[in-house]
């Protein structure tokens, strides 16, 4: 067989899992085959004929009625392999095909075994020695050159280590131990062991691997610090979503997993991450919201807010902004007061605020090394040396943005990084201005003292599912993986997990969740489980009926507004949905019984009687209808909504004259392309041929020239028109002489 490119190889790699998760056994047996022969690997094709042999032994017996009360773990162990030996032919395949950074390291590193993941451990532990040691030395002795360099040398090993371990597949018994000893309690600083979790993270993603995911677990386990420990359960979670097929067949990981269920703090903030999870979807919803919306209603209101403001005001005071009531006033105008709110309580809700803000700040060399998306904020790092003072600790803007839990890690680098191509008069302005707020900088450190361990852990994790959703979507590294952010990470979906979830409250809280941001399919999952312990709960049919609704489920959504209604009945708000399902479903005699009982409640409310009037209507009682659309339009005499519906309910009746009449209102208040259209009928059928040709050109006109939609259109009418007396014959040549009129024009 010939060649293969990266992008077939990876295509069917992804089909073979797609299959081994249907349990299409035979089907992947084809394809790795297909595989195997372009690898020409004499070891994988004995493996592959070796599990093919089996599996055929294993169907024999089962189909001769063979007992084996082994057989469902030897399926298992066999599904296992099979996902096992597709990940091994396809990293064998991209080693020669792939000039991807992961395969070009992975190249790299073959032809230098001696730098080890245990090797480059060694060199960054003497590295971080190093540092110590000389820190330790007196002010005439330490000289700050020397220790950036030594800090630099610690940078430098940390990055190198992380790509080691990202790159590190597959595995041996002495990557895992050093792994391990890496990764045990106070073996490393706090920030590289955080470093170490990512690249272990990252090297999960690019290839699964259960003792890797299993020393994950490990770490979660036995840290004291919150910050290794959220950063562990975060990445053990992600993965879990990805491998759930793969881990259900590991009966080792899901003892692990039901013994750390047992925990009530794992189950608490595994429920967190997953809210936070959820509302990393809303991530690029707010940066559209911010950059689409927000800002270009800025730019606009600008020049009114110059004009506002006295010119000496503007030259002598930059304050007087905040004082100028006029200023808010024109917010509140143009609706970006209400924008800037909406965010704001997004903000303080946890959600991702600042995507859009901190995008173009990503371009620093800093963001060329992967280690440095996933590094935790420290003033001493040396590319801030420009924006802090080493080891000055009572610096008020140092601690101010090392405490802020509003920007994650990767946005405050990003925020100082950019501070560095300020002239240092500027910058050090600005920072001064920082370090005279010191009371208010008392403040923020007394709340952050005041957090408990459930929020300095939200905070935690919340802040590093921020850094590796830029990571994802934003470094020049993203294209080695696939987005594990493209698609929702639903960890209900997880079977192991979903007994976290299951309680009353966790499934009502991520509910509302899911049906407040709008995600109904996800919502109606929650919901429909709430109900098997709560049928009575009509709060829960209305929500469930209004999800499939929005979901176009129509005849579902009716059903469960039913239900609603039987055990609330007088519940305004399900009648009207009820009547709108039925309206919407062809129905209108059932619609109008609701639309009349709702009357009923609430008696002259303009929206239900224009309905009970479109019910009459879509009955063709055209009369009824009528009584309905002039009521509303005496009910409020200065809204013109029930114009277009009395003007061709009466063409429709026959009325032409009042037909007529309504038309010429409407064309004198704001007409669109239909409303000259039908205007053009009722002249049609009152035999003012002339008139017609001239509305009938003004509706193209106005739809910008579009006679292809005007004819669409204008086919639809042709039985009202023939049914209010227009002869089939004269209809072809009235539309030849409009387009004769408009080649005149």
């Amino acid at each position: 067989m010939t060649d293969m490119t990266v992008k077939e190889i990876i295509n069917t790699q992804q089909e073979i899992y797609r299959l081994l998760a249907k349990k299409q056994i035979k089907k992947v047996f084809e394809l790795l085959s297909e595989l195997s022969s372009v690898l020409q690997d004499w070891t994988v094709n004995e493996k592959l004929n070796e599990l093919e042999t089996s599996y055929k032994y294993m169907l024999r017996y089962m189909f001769e009625g063979i007992e084996d009360p082994e057989r469902e773990q030897v399926y298992r162990n066999l599904i296992s392999s099979l996902f096992t030996l597709t990940d091994k032919v396809t990293e064998l395949l991209l080693e020669k095909e792939s000039s991807g950074f992961y395969f070009s390291k992975k190249r790299y590193f073959q032809l230098h075994p001696e730098m080890s993941i245990q090797q480059q451990s060694d060199t960054l532990d003497s590295a971080i020695n190093n540092l110590s040691l000389n820190s330790l030395l007196s002010d005439i002795e330490n000289n700050v050159q020397t220790q950036i360099e030594l800090r630099k040398q610690v940078e430098k090993a940390e990055e190198e280590l992380v790509t080691r371990i990202w790159c590190n597949y597959p595995a041996t018994e002495w990557d895992y131990s050093a792994l391990r000893e890496g990764l045990s309690p106070e073996h490393f600083p706090v920030e590289t062991t955080c470093l170490i979790i990512s690249a272990l993270t990252l090297n999960l993603l690019h290839r699964y691997d259960e003792q890797k995911l299993a020393i994950l677990l490990d770490v979660y386990e036995q840290s004291t610090n919150e910050e290794i420990r959220q950063r562990a359960l975060c990445g053990v979670l992600i993965l879990m979503y990805i491998y759930k097929t793969r881990i259900e067949l590991s009966p080792y990981l899901l003892a692990r997993i039901e013994a750390c269920k047992e925990n009530e703090r794992f189950c608490k903030e595994t429920r967190t991450i997953f809210l936070q999870l959820i509302k990393s979807r809303e991530t690029e919803r707010i940066s559209r919201k911010f950059t689409e919306e927000l800002l270009p209603e800025m730019m606009k209101i600008s020049p009114s807010i110059y004009k506002k403001m006295k010119q000496d005001e503007l030259m002598n005071d930059m304050n007087s902004l905040d004082k100028n009531p006029e200023w808010q006033e024109i917010l509140e105008q143009s609706g970006i007061a209400d924008k800037l709110k909406e965010l704001n309580d997004l903000q303080l809700e946890g959600a991702d605020v600042f995507m859009s803000t901190f995008s173009g700040l990503k371009s620093f060399p800093f963001f060329k090394e992967a280690a440095n998306w996933f590094r935790p904020f420290n003033t001493e790092y040396t590319a801030l040396n420009n924006v802090f003072t080493q080891g000055d600790k009572d610096n008020n803007f140092k601690k101010l943005i090392s405490l802020s839990h509003f920007l994650c890690n990767s946005d405050k680098y990003s925020f100082c990084l950019s501070l560095t191509q300020v002239p240092e008069t500027q910058r050090g302005m600005m920072t001064s201005q920082f370090n005279a707020e010191g009371i208010e900088m008392q403040n923020i450190e007394k709340d952050k003292l005041s957090l408990n361990a459930d929020e300095t852990g939200k905070n935690i994790s919340n802040q590093y599912l921020q850094d590796l959703y830029r990571f994802f979507k934003l470094s020049s590294f993203r294209s080695e993986f696939s987005d594990p952010f493209s698609s929702h990470i639903d960890l209900f979906q997880v079977s192991f997990l979903q007994s976290i979830f299951s309680d009353d409250n966790t499934l009502r809280l991520i509910g509302e969740f899911y049906f407040r941001k709008e995600y109904y399919a996800e919502a109606l999952t929650m919901f429909n489980k709430l109900l098997q312990n709560h049928r009575s709960d009509s709060e829960l049919y209305q929500k469930i009926g209004y999800c499939l609704q929005m979901s176009g489920e129509y005849d579902k959504a009716l059903d469960a507004y039913l239900k609603a209604e039987m055990i609330y009945p007088d519940s305004l708000w399900t009648l009207r949905r009820i009547a709108s399902c039925y309206r919407t479903l062809k129905k209108p005699e059932a619609a109008l019984e609701y639309y009349l009982r709702i009357e009923q409640m609430k008696p002259d409310n303009l929206s239900i009687e224009m309905n009970i009037g479109h019910c009459y209507f879509e009955q063709e009682n055209y009369d009824e209808a009528l009584k309905y659309y002039f009521k509303v339009d005496y009910l409020d005499p200065k809204s013109t909504k029930a114009w277009r519906a009395i003007a061709w309910c009466s063409f429709l009746a026959g009325k032409q004259e009042q037909a007529r009449r309504y038309y010429e209102k409407i064309l004198n208040n704001k007409p669109t392309s239909i409303d000259y259209m039908n205007a053009g009928h009722i002249e049609f059928v009152l035999k003012n041929l002339n008139k017609t040709v001239e509305l009938y050109r003004k509706s193209i006109e106005n739809d910008k020239g579009n006679k292809e939609s005007f004819l669409n259109n204008f086919k639809q009418d042709i039985k009202y028109l023939i049914q209010a007396g227009i002869s089939a014959n004269d209809i072809p040549l009235l539309i030849d002489q409009l387009m004769y009129s408009l080649e005149s024009v």
